[in-house]
């Protein structure tokens, strides 16, 4: 049996697993959203097996790993069986729309997944991030069956971000090992799985709390970002990191629509995915903790408010203790945070004026079409659910320049070499605002006739 069809095996056992453990906090949502729960849930058990594989000196081998996976998976949907079904609600009704024009969309979004598909799986990963970061600490992670402290402390290895998370470069040790070899190309097969479940996880969602047809046309909006899924993402954590986004995005718009114990797990399962992937990831889920809080204003000292916020702070916190843990205090070489001292506010005003002219007239120019008509769309239509997401891309994408302003380097290099590639990941988030928007205008349409 070739590479690519073990890795298929290996995903297509991660998601079982995922299915299993998540049952108890995904059984109110619609298949796509729980297929694309069932993903994250799994690729997060195969992480943890391959850190407690590596403390136990014990080998990467397939069935070991299909193996414990299904028992710690059998072991967390026997705990999740005491949450309580209160928001199985959430599914009340048939989502409205049209049933024929959703699928149309929605076959549309995937023949644009299909190019993906294809392009990302028809050569090795060769991006540069993927060669010095991701990559590195995954091959190493599966050849050596351990977590090797020289990943963390050899001064050779500085430019590899050891400060970095994990999830990555464990989920594809884990795959390697279910496919016996380190075979970039079968690897790569990670991605297009991680791009469609996150398409699964719009349409899911939308159709759910909108329509079909918005959701459908907000996955076919993801699905045609192609500067986000391209080969030079395969390897990377930009694809995986946009699922998390996704899902974590959902979960808060269930929690302030509905306070629920498994609102709360998903919010908290969101959370450990997206802070597990990218140190960005824990902005993101600090700006939702926020909106969660703005949300509940009225209700700040109940119980549920507090679990509520409990399932934002808690997982995040956790991992960065694991990490520190596993690892010891790391410094990364990106930035030079004496520039926030009061001595140097005035070079800071510089520097980010700098940036924001830079992004406004390169980035933004390049991109002028799509940003007018994302713009008209959101004058023309009316306010809906998923708005308050607006706010939170807003200072996720204003912490991004920030942090290029305090760059160790030059800031327009930094902003050439990442702002587009780290701005796009927030992109299939958006199309929940846009999708929620159009749901609401044919809603309104409807009553109208």
């Amino acid at each position: 049996m070739g590479a690519a069809a073990r890795v298929l095996l290996g995903l297509g056992g991660t998601v079982l697993l995922g299915f299993a453990a998540s049952m108890g906090f995904s059984r109110a949502l619609r298949r796509g959203e729980r297929a694309a729960w069932a993903l994250a849930t799994g690729l997060f058990i195969q992480s943890i097996l391959v850190l407690l594989f590596a403390a136990a000196r014990a080998p990467l081998r397939p069935l070991l790993l299909l193996g414990a996976g299904g028992l710690l998976s059998l072991v967390v949907a026997v705990a999740s069986r005491s949450l309580r079904r209160s928001d199985a609600g959430l599914v009340e009704k048939p989502p409205g729309g049209s049933p024929v024009l959703a699928r149309i969309l929605f076959a549309a979004a995937l023949a644009a997944w299909a190019l993906f598909l294809v392009s990302a799986a028809a050569e090795p990963m060769w991006a540069t991030d993927y060669l010095a970061i991701w990559g590195l600490k995954g091959k190493t992670i599966f050849e050596t069956g351990g977590l090797p402290s020289r990943l963390f402390r050899d001064p050779a290895l500085f430019w590899a971000h050891r400060e970095y998370p994990l999830l990555v470069p464990l989920s594809l040790a884990a795959l390697a090992g279910i496919a016996g070899e380190w075979h970039d190309r079968a690897l790569a097969l990670l991605f297009p799985a991680a791009a469609l479940a996150t398409l699964l996880a719009i349409s899911g969602f939308l159709s759910r709390r909108g329509s079909r047809t918005g959701g459908a046309a907000a996955a076919l909006l993801a699905a045609l970002c192609f500067r986000l899924y391209h080969p030079v993402n395969a390897g990377t954590a930009e694809v995986i990191f946009a699922l998390g986004a996704v899902l974590a995005a959902c979960a808060f718009l269930d929690l302030a629509d509905r306070d629920s114990p498994e609102a709360r797990a998903r919010v908290a399962v969101a959370a450990l995915f997206c802070a597990s992937t990218k140190q960005e990831g824990t902005l993101w889920i600090a700006l939702l903790g926020v909106l969660y809080l703005i949300a509940r204003r009225r209700s700040l000292a109940s119980r549920e408010t507090a679990l509520g916020v409990a399932a934002f702070a808690i997982p995040p916190v956790a991992h960065a203790i694991l990490l520190l843990w596993l690892r010891g205090p790391q410094t990364s070489r990106d930035f030079d945070v004496r520039l926030f001292e009061p001595r140097h506010w005035a070079d800071l005003a510089n520097r980010f004026g700098a940036v924001v002219a830079r992004i406004a007239t390169t980035e933004a120019r390049e991109a002028a079409v799509p940003l007018v008509a994302i713009a008209l769309f959101l004058l023309l239509t009316r306010r809906a659910f998923a708005d308050p997401l607006l706010s939170a891309l807003l200072v996720q994408i204003f912490c991004y320049g920030l942090a290029f302003s305090v760059s160790s380097f030059d800031p327009m290099y930094a902003v050439e070499a990442a702002f587009r590639r780290i701005a796009l990941t927030l992109f299939p988030v958006l199309t929940l605002v846009l999708g929620a928007r159009l749901s609401s205008a044919r809603s309104n349409e409807q009553a109208l006739v």
